[in-house]
């Protein structure tokens, strides 16, 4: 049964009533998915009430944690033993909607569907005073906690080094080095019977950090501010982008600025970042506006926890042409050293075949280098909705 058949005031309310009740919870929904949300019910069954958990799931849930969540909430809130006395309705710009619908009139009494009895007052709006705010809390870090993620950093840079540095190191192949010849050949009473030689040491390298700022990753942005600002110092020409929905460009507003300077810039620059990650489309948008960022030299982290909403279409396609162009690609995930991970969201599994390393945030602050994360043998997996 289509949702055309029950009031639309029916669903805007009981939908605004479940949203603040999931707020009361400690889940974060933004007026954007809740939008959404409505949007996405006239495409489903109401009565199917699987079909509408799916959904419900799907749009609001931003980690493993809050689907879980999203689930009891659903369950506890459509129950038929739940009594909706003292649930605060939404603070909305919207004026109510009276529905009179006279007695015994066709369609005064719908049919019990998924989202529970009709009523009769709809306060969908636009506004929430219980919505989380629309900007990004990067709060700063100890000094401690950025002293170790720029050491993470600088090991990283040099993991991923392509450019040559002041430094030489010993090599069988390469240039002669006559200095150390000479030192040698004394054992030798003055014969340079070996030529020793040496190369430039790797010490440099490009870097291109693409950075989730996305409802999903909200709760990590401070950690992963701190480790991003420490990518950027660590490497001369490396490049900050931040995407969620379109990609922007957010070098300058790091490089000009300290650390604890740098967190109030950036934070009001990614307060129009909001809404669901679209990973392929923010790729595509990278490549068009960008086309020289990326090289035979250039290591691309992409710091993302790889919840989609755009498909893995495009992300399959972009980071082909990316891990194609470029030295490396690197994936950074906030739950990759969690006990039991596996990479199952939609970007992250389509990721996989194009991913020369799968990080976490633990693999910068740590001192001692942590055992590779296995992850091929997930490549097959099917991706998580």
């Amino acid at each position: 049964m289509s949702p055309s058949l029950l009031s639309a005031d029916v669903v805007h309310r009981r939908l605004a009533e479940f949203v603040s009740f999931l707020r009361e919870r400690g889940v974060d929904v933004g007026i954007g998915a809740e939008v959404e949300l409505a949007q996405a019910l006239q495409l489903f069954p109401i009565l199917d009430r699987e079909a509408i958990r799916e959904v419900f799931r799907a749009i609001l849930a931003k980690s493993p944690e809050q689907g879980l969540a999203v689930e009891r909430a659903f369950d506890a809130f459509f129950s038929s033993t739940f009594h909706r006395r003292g649930i605060p309705s939404p603070a909305s710009s919207v004026a109510r909607h009276r529905v009179d619908v006279p007695r015994g009139a066709a369609g005064a009494n719908p049919p019990e569907s998924a989202l529970g009895p009709p009523v009769r007052e709809t306060q969908f709006g636009t506004y929430s005073a219980q919505a989380p705010g629309a900007g990004h809390e990067l709060g700063p870090l100890s000094a401690r906690e950025m002293l170790i993620l720029r050491r993470g950093a600088r090991r990283f840079r040099r993991r991923t080094a392509t450019l040559p540095g002041r430094r030489f190191v010993r090599s069988r192949r390469g240039e002669v080095d006559f200095p150390e010849t000479l030192r040698r050949s004394t054992g030798w009473r003055g014969e340079a019977i070996e030529l020793s030689r040496h190369t430039p040491r790797r010490q440099r390298t490009d870097l291109v950090v693409l950075w989730d700022v996305s409802g999903s990753m909200r709760e990590h942005d401070a950690a992963l501010f701190g480790l991003v600002y420490s990518l950027e110092r660590v490497s001369r020409s490396a490049r900050v982008f931040a995407f969620s929905t379109r990609i922007e460009e957010i070098t300058e507003e790091i490089r000009r600025h300290g650390y604890r300077q740098a967190i109030p810039v950036v934070a009001a620059r990614l307060e129009r970042t909001e809404g669901g990650t679209q990973i392929g489309p923010c790729l595509r948008q990278f490549a068009d506006q960008y086309p020289n960022a990326v090289g035979d030299r250039v290591t691309v982290v992409v710091v993302s926890d790889g919840w989609d909403r755009a498909g893995t279409r495009e992300v399959d396609d972009e980071l082909r042409r990316i891990h194609q162009r470029g030295h490396l690609v690197v994936w950074v995930s906030p739950y990759a050293r969690r006990p039991g991970f596996q990479p199952q969201t939609a970007g992250l599994v389509a990721a996989l075949p194009y991913t020369d390393l799968l990080l976490g945030p633990e693999d910068f602050q740590s001192p001692y280098p942590l055992p590779p994360i296995d992850w091929k043998a997930s490549r097959t997996a099917a991706p998580a909705a």
